[in-house]
């Protein structure tokens, strides 16, 4: 599995979301910003986005380390970071 094999499988799956993802093509870190997100814990936000790999997670897919945000979250963020 490559980079944007797993970026296109997070898209399809959440066609609302952001992706960014890096990886070596075992090792994978993933950053997620969706609206979907809003309200849920990380916890199950991380298994919405496992969710998107089904059976691949483990098999082919070793590892896949998430960020996850809503959209206010991860503006946040980023002005946290960037300060004027």
């Amino acid at each position: 599995m490559d980079v944007e094999t797993v970026k296109s499988q997070i898209q399809a799956d959440m066609p609302d979301a952001e992706v960014n993802v890096q990886g070596d093509g075992k090792h994978f870190q993933a950053l997620v910003v969706s609206s979907e997100f809003e309200g849920m814990p990380k916890v199950k936000q991380h298994r919405r986005v496992y969710a998107c790999f089904g059976e691949e997670l483990g098999a082919e897919l070793h590892a896949l380390e998430l960020k996850t945000f809503t959209p206010e979250q991860y503006q946040a963020m980023v002005e946290a970071n960037n300060p004027s």
